[in-house]
């Protein structure tokens, strides 16, 4: 992420103090947003930084937003986006997707029901396999 906007930001001016006091509070959130031309860049890159940090330690006005305020964003934010892949058990590999000779061999490991894409991916490999001995990838493909 570009950090230039940063040099922008008004906080940069400013006591430091004032965006962790309970007493300025309302100041520093009027600076942050009636004020700073990069308060979305700023609430971005505090969202992404806080992306690992537990909901507690959140502390202070960044962006306009105190860490409570933030937490409860980012927890939105999360339950927008849409379902990541399932993972392979014990390894946090996402599942092969059908249609790939990995997925052919998971449904015959797990005795599922094989779909023609899966079935035709495991023809294809084979081919190749008898035709050059390898189903890799050549490079630069």
């Amino acid at each position: 992420m570009d950090r230039e906007w940063e040099l922008k930001a008004l906080c940069r001016s400013q006591n430091p103090e004032i965006w962790f006091s309970r007493k300025t509070l309302s100041q520093a959130k009027k600076i942050c947003t009636d004020e700073c031309p990069v308060r979305e860049e700023c609430l971005e890159a505090i969202l992404a930084r806080e992306s690992l940090t537990a909901d507690s330690l959140r502390s202070g006005i960044v962006a306009g937003l105190t860490g409570q305020q933030r937490a409860k964003l980012a927890a939105a934010q999360r339950s927008e986006k849409p379902a990541k892949p399932k993972k392979a058990p014990g390894t946090g590999r996402p599942l092969a997707p059908c249609g790939t000779r990995s997925a052919y061999h998971r449904h015959v490991r797990k005795q599922e029901p094989i779909d023609d894409e899966c079935r035709a991916a495991n023809s294809r490999a084979a081919v190749e396999y008898r035709a050059t001995g390898s189903v890799k990838v050549p490079a630069g493909h």
